[in-house]
């Protein structure tokens, strides 16, 4: 998984995110995007890279009942308020 990669990764996010795809689309994009390359480190790089997000909200964002489907993951909600401030979007209640 080269920068080549990643920067394509981030570009499809962007062009999605500027078409009007919130957080949850973006995350499913990610994963859909980056295939079997999907892991934390290249989550945590496309985000990052694409919208500016800290690693600390990224780390807490990897728990997304999209990406985890564990009785521990956060919910659609969850996702979306956490990623609100870097995706200019209002946050769920």
């Amino acid at each position: 998984m080269g920068n080549d990669f990643i920067q394509q990764a981030v570009n499809t996010l962007r062009a999605a995110h500027r078409q009007g795809s919130g957080a949850t689309e973006l995350g499913t994009l990610a994963k859909d995007t980056l295939g079997p390359a999907f892991g934390p480190i290249s989550f945590v790089a496309v985000f990052s890279s694409a919208f500016g997000v800290p690693i600390d909200v990224l780390q807490r964002a990897l728990a997304w009942q999209g990406f985890n489907p564990s009785t521990n993951a956060i919910s659609d909600a969850e996702f979306a308020t956490l990623l609100a401030k870097w995706l200019n979007e209002p946050a769920s209640k």
